[in-house]
């Protein structure tokens, strides 16, 4: 009901306000996950000492997440004429680009993991794994974009992240990858926007 709250919210509010609605939707979203105990951000941040078997699938999971984006934006670039759909954030003042930090970098790898992996993915059986995964990863991409071109570019991405988790069945390595791969994605437009702010 939240996802289809914010898909909606971004036909009806001005693209102004969107960055303020996205971040809405993922507060909500840890708020709920951190109620019921489906996350665990304790747990996450100790998996971080799990060793070498647990960062060497992190490094291929960011592999495959960014090889995932790197396709896309190949796509992107052969099919220039086809909409994305792309929910754009708005970062103009010192305000929204805290906002945007907090929700591109931190808050989708640990809300958006736990919501379209961890809580959509089942394992009953692998007809029952597919169409799970397949869903997932639908809803993982209307979250990111309103055109059917859009929403295949976004369930690529998901791809690697769906696959690692139902490979090693650890949500924590993928929230890791995902994290990492916002870091360096978002980080990038983070740091240009506070050029650009200064100047």
């Amino acid at each position: 009901m939240i996802e289809v709250v914010f898909v909606l919210s971004c036909l009806i509010v001005p693209s102004s306000y969107i960055i303020y609605t996205n971040a809405l939707f993922y507060l909500l979203l840890l708020a709920y996950f951190l109620i019921s105990k489906d996350l665990n951000l304790k747990g996450w941040f100790l998996s971080f000492k799990s060793g070498r078997k647990y960062w060497i699938q992190v490094l291929l999971t960011l592999l495959g997440f960014m090889f995932a984006f790197g396709l896309t934006v190949f796509l992107e670039g052969v099919f220039p004429n086809f909409n994305t759909g792309t929910i754009g954030l708005k970062r103009d003042s010192w305000l929204t680009l805290l906002i945007f930090a907090v929700s591109t970098i931190f808050l989708p790898a640990v809300t958006e993991e736990t919501f379209y992996r961890k809580s959509m993915i089942r394992f009953a059986s692998k007809k029952i794994i597919v169409l799970t995964t397949f869903f997932s990863m639908l809803f993982y991409a209307l979250e990111h974009s309103l055109s059917w071109w859009g929403i295949l570019l976004a369930m690529i991405w998901a791809f690697p992240l769906s696959v690692s988790y139902i490979k090693t069945r650890n949500i924590y390595v993928v929230m890791t990858a995902h994290f990492i791969g916002n870091l360096i994605g978002n980080g990038c437009d983070v740091i240009a926007t506070l050029i650009h702010l200064l100047s």
